[in-house]
C-alpha cells in the first residue's frame, strides 16, 4: 500500500476533506436553507467520539419532524389584548378532595 492511500483512509484526511467541503459550500451556498453537508458530516464525526452527541442529533432530528401548530393544544384560559391594553384571566375553581 502506498503512503497516499494510507493517508486518504485516515481520520486526519476525513477532517481535512470536511473542512474543504465546508469552504466550498460557504461560497456555493449563499442563502440556501437547510443543513450544509459539511455541518452534518462534522456532527456525525463528533457523534463517533462523544457519547451524548448521538442522542442530541437524534433529538434534533425528531424535533424537525414534529409539527407545532397553534390551536393543537388545550384552549387558552387567558387572553391578552396588547393593542387594547386588556387582559382576561380565567382562574379555575379549586377542586376540593371528596
Amino acid at each position: 500500500m502506498s503512503l497516499g492511500f494510507l493517508f486518504a483512509m485516515s481520520l486526519p484526511a476525513l477532517v481535512a476533506a470536511l473542512f474543504l467541503l465546508a469552504v466550498v459550500e460557504r461560497f456555493v451556498r449563499r442563502k440556501k436553507k437547510g443543513t450544509p453537508m459539511a455541518t452534518a458530516g462534522i456532527g456525525e464525526l463528533g457523534a463517533t467520539f462523544e457519547t451524548g452527541k448521538r442522542d442530541e442529533l437524534e433529538y434534533r432530528k425528531e424535533e424537525r419532524q414534529l409539527r407545532d401548530e397553534e390551536g393543537d393544544a388545550a384552549p387558552p384560559r387567558s387572553r391578552v389584548d396588547l393593542d387594547g391594553g386588556t387582559a382576561v384571566l380565567d382562574v379555575p375553581a379549586q377542586r376540593r378532595p371528596s
